[in-house]
């Protein structure tokens, strides 16, 4: 991944690469990364056989070429942009650097002078588990990486920043996200859910890839936003209208936003940093895609797609209404001094729910909270 860390450490790499081995070599950089990298940290990372060491490669490739080098070779850290020459020189050779398309591939660096693996007296329990994973690891699904770009898509586009593929599966792991919600958007990424083209294939089960009332692939797609079926309309319309009360606009629903709902961030669309309003769509919009599976799976397996069985709007607005007060409750009773870090503190609470609810307390939240904004009994229309 290219970032201001791996063009300081491409530009010593060069530097060896073009200087003569037997030529005296001074490194002088405004990085503390690379210089603490090569004369502090780098004894610990080789003794771990690297692993866990971010941009192993590249810190790899450079310690090669310098050790390959016969001459003395030093390396001094200073201020950047505070006027001195040579720095102040090698900014704008960057920036130009940084327009040109074409670049030349440095020769192969002498691997004989780097270690192989880890050293034992070193090496703890969690980092041969992290060898073991690392040398285990399968190339990702054509199906994960469609979706993961999908993601990326989506959220550049409604929140101008894309997220990299790290961050959306980190953002998955977030400590407010519960974890039956978790596992449901692990499948979802990798599209391993047993839905729509999954049966295509089975013999005898062929007719479960169709959706039982519109007659289309029941993708999970479908499923989410498009199914003519009661509950998902139902779910969306109260959830765009708590989102818009709490100020985040007409949010435009697709695939990638709910799936990538975790990592959603308001801060390019908003101008500025709302951190308590990110932390609302995260919860809400993760209840509801995990409400709409549910009352889909339902219809589907335990009332076996009945009309007669089919989820009122009513009942459906009555269960989102209930997802979105126990979370406000749990929240509320996180806030209990007792909990320390793992709770959640006042102002985060208030940052997050505003005034979407009043007359709540901690008793009382789950039977007669009560949602700003509904109109009726049902909270819909």
């Amino acid at each position: 991944m290219q970032s201001n860390q791996t063009a300081e450490l491409f530009a010593v790499a060069v530097a060896a690469a073009i200087v003569p081995p037997f030529t005296n070599l001074h490194i002088v950089t405004d990085s503390r990364y690379v210089l603490d990298g090569l004369a502090k940290h780098l004894p610990k990372w080789e003794a771990n056989g690297w692993y866990g060491t971010t941009n192993a490669e590249l810190i790899r490739d450079v310690v090669a070429r310098l050790r390959a080098r016969s001459a003395p070779t030093t390396i001094r850290w200073t201020k950047g942009h505070a006027g001195d020459t040579g720095n102040e020189g090698a900014d704008a050779l960057a920036k130009q650097g940084s327009q040109e398309t074409r670049t030349e591939p440095l020769p192969p660096a002498p691997a004989q002078y780097l270690r192989q693996g880890a050293k034992l007296a070193t090496l703890t329990q969690k980092l041969a588990y992290k060898a073991i994973r690392a040398g285990k690891r399968k190339p990702e699904r054509p199906a994960t990486d469609n979706m993961v770009a999908r993601i990326q898509a989506t959220l550049a586009q409604d929140t101008k920043r894309e997220p990299t593929a790290a961050k959306i599966w980190a953002a998955i792991r977030h400590r407010d996200i519960a974890r039956k919600m978790r596992d449901f958007l692990w499948k979802a990424t990798h599209d391993a859910l047993r839905v729509g083209r999954y049966w295509e294939h089975i013999p005898g089960y062929e007719q479960r890839a169709l959706c039982g009332v519109c007659g289309v692939t029941d993708s999970l797609e479908h499923i989410l936003l498009e199914c003519d079926a009661p509950g998902q309309r139902t779910v969306w319309k109260l959830t765009k209208n708590l989102l818009l009360h709490r100020g985040a606009g007409q949010l435009q629903l697709s695939l990638g936003v709910l799936i990538g709902a975790p990592g959603l961030s308001m801060a390019e669309l908003k101008g500025k940093r709302m951190p308590g309003l990110d932390r609302l769509c995260r919860i809400v919009l993760t209840e509801s895609t995990h409400l709409v599976w549910k009352l889909r799976c339902e219809r589907v397996i335990q009332r076996d797609n009945d009309p007669e069985q089919w989820h009122t709007e009513k009942e459906v607005a009555g269960r989102w209404r209930k997802a979105v007060l126990r979370r406000y409750a749990l929240d509320n009773l996180l806030t209990h001094r007792r909990f320390g870090k793992k709770g959640t503190r006042a102002n985060k609470l208030e940052a997050t729910w505003g005034d979407i609810f009043r007359d709540c307390t901690e008793d009382t939240v789950p039977r007669s909270g009560v949602l700003v904004g509904m109109t009726d009994e049902t909270g819909v229309g």
